[in-house]
C-alpha cells in the first residue's frame, strides 16, 4: 500500500470528522456556504456522488433533503461509521474506495459530484489529475463537480503566526521564508495550495478532459483567522457574518485568505 495512502488513513483515523463542520460557528461557516452553493445547482430527483465523504455530513444533509447519495470514503473507520449511521436509509449507499479509482461507479451517472476532501489529501500532481478525471467521468454531461482545496495562508496565520511561539512553530513545516510559501506540510497528508497551484491543476484537468470552469468560491472566508470573534457572535450578528461570506465568496481579492475554497467544473 502506498505511503500517501497510509498517511491519509492514519491522519483521519480517530478524528471525529463528522463533527468538524459543526463544533464551532467558525467551522460551521464552511458547511453553510457550501450548502448555499449546492442549492444553486440542485433539482428534484438529482443523484449525487459524495467522493471523500468523511463522516458523511454532506451525504446526510443531502439525503435528508430527498436526494439519493452514493458516499465514497477511503478511511475504513469512517466507512463503518457511515454504514452504521445510515443503516436502513434507502437514499444512501456507502462504498469504501479511493477517489483515484471509482470503477465501481458508472460513467455519466450523477447529476452532481462532490470531492470535498480527496484533492487536498493528495500531494502528487498526476494523482490529483486522475481523481478529477474520475469525478468528471461519473458526472453527467453538464453536471457540476465540486472540488475542494485547502489554501495555505489562512492556516499559516491562525495555526502558526497566532500561536504562542510562531518562530518555533514555523520550523515544524517546510517553509520558504523569502517567498512565504509552504513547501511541505510535514507530517500531514494535507497539501496546502496557493491560488496559482489550484489554477495549474484545474487548467490541466479542463484541457485534458474537455471540461470547463463554472465558478470558484471561498467556503469559510477569514472565519478561521478571526475564529474567536466569530464564535462569540450573537445569532443575529452571525447571520450577518454569513451574509457577508456569501456576498464575498467569489471575490478574487479575498479568496486567498479562506481556509478552504471550491472550484466547480463541468464536462
Amino acid at each position: 500500500m502506498e505511503t500517501a495512502f497510509h498517511m491519509v488513513i492514519e491522519q483521519y483515523t480517530g478524528f471525529p470528522e463528522w463533527n468538524r463542520l459543526t463544533y464551532t460557528k467558525a467551522h460551521e461557516t464552511e458547511f453553510i456556504i457550501t450548502m448555499h452553493y449546492l442549492h444553486k445547482y440542485l433539482a428534484p430527483g438529482f443523484k449525487i456522488a459524495d467522493v471523500g465523504a468523511g463522516g458523511g455530513v454532506y451525504t446526510k444533509a443531502l439525503a435528508d433533503e430527498g436526494y439519493d447519495v452514493d458516499a465514497v470514503e477511503l478511511t475504513p473507520e469512517y466507512v463503518n461509521q457511515m454504514k452504521d449511521d445510515f443503516s436502513g436509509n434507502d437514499r444512501i449507499r456507502v462504498f469504501e474506495g479511493n477517489a483515484k479509482d471509482l470503477h465501481f461507479l458508472n460513467d455519466n451517472e450523477y447529476d452532481l459530484v462532490l470531492m470535498m476532501g480527496p484533492i487536498y489529501s493528495m500531494k502528487d500532481f498526476e494523482d490529483r489529475k486522475r481523481a478529477c478525471k474520475e469525478a468528471l467521468r461519473i458526472a453527467k454531461p453538464g453536471a457540476p463537480v465540486f472540488i475542494a482545496f485547502c489554501l495555505q495562508d489562512a492556516p499559516l496565520i491562525h495555526e502558526i503566526f497566532m500561536s504562542e511561539d510562531p518562530a518555533g512553530e514555523i520550523t515544524g513545516i517546510g517553509y520558504d521564508r523569502e517567498n512565504a510559501l509552504v513547501t511541505d506540510n510535514t507530517g500531514s497528508s494535507r497539501l496546502l495550495d496557493t491560488i496559482s497551484e489550484v489554477d495549474k491543476l484545474i487548467d490541466a484537468v479542463c484541457k485534458e478532459n474537455d471540461a470547463q470552469k463554472v465558478c470558484r468560491f471561498a467556503q469559510d472566508g477569514i472565519s478561521q483567522i478571526i475564529s474567536k470573534n466569530v464564535n462569540s457572535m450573537s445569532e443575529k450578528s452571525y447571520a450577518e457574518w454569513i451574509q457577508y461570506l456569501i456576498a464575498t465568496a467569489e471575490r478574487a481579492d479575498l479568496m486567498g485568505y479562506s481556509d478552504h475554497i471550491v472550484q466547480v467544473i463541468k464536462k
